[in-house]
């Protein structure tokens, strides 16, 4: 039976997925502990630790999720944890600290020139997780209309 997840979290682009995983779930576990984690990496260019606005922004992002899970599943404990360091390496050690029975995930893929060298922090982390991984795809949401630029125009798709 699940009853730990660790949702690996970067931004909330994945946060649809999360819910709706979690809403399938529910029915199948009586009590779940969520913990949602995001991972503060060093700035691989430098080579030095992010900023304090790159933290403030962290943390705020972790709240935001914490809260709409909290919301979303009031009968389920939801916590958050930040962690510093390379993301895989965190992602895997909190996935053992905390003793997940599952751990969710988007891709993570690394940004820019970062993600040709160093591939998807997703692909390095299951073979190392310690529990069953699930990567989650962002719904995808229809548009008839392309929004160009800044302004009111729109280009129909045919």
């Amino acid at each position: 039976m699940i009853s730990r997840i660790l949702v690996a979290i970067e931004d909330t682009h994945y946060l649809p997925a999360i819910e709706s995983f979690i809403s399938e779930l529910k029915a199948k576990s009586g009590e779940l502990h969520i913990k949602i984690l995001n991972v503060i990496e060093p700035e691989t260019a430098v080579y030095s630790w992010p900023s304090s606005e790159y933290r403030t922004e962290a943390e705020s992002l972790l709240s935001t999720v914490c809260s709409m899970l909290s919301k979303k599943f009031p009968q389920y404990k939801v916590e958050g944890q930040l962690r510093e360091g390379t993301a895989k390496e965190q992602i895997v050690e909190e996935a053992k600290l905390f003793s997940a029975d599952l751990l969710l995930m988007g891709p993570h893929n690394k940004r820019g020139i970062g993600k040709f060298i160093l591939g998807s922090v997703a692909k390095d982390v299951i073979p190392l997780a310690p529990c069953s991984v699930v990567l989650l795809r962002a719904e995808v949401k229809k548009d008839s209309s392309l929004v160009l630029g800044q302004g009111t125009s729109t280009m129909s798709k045919s």
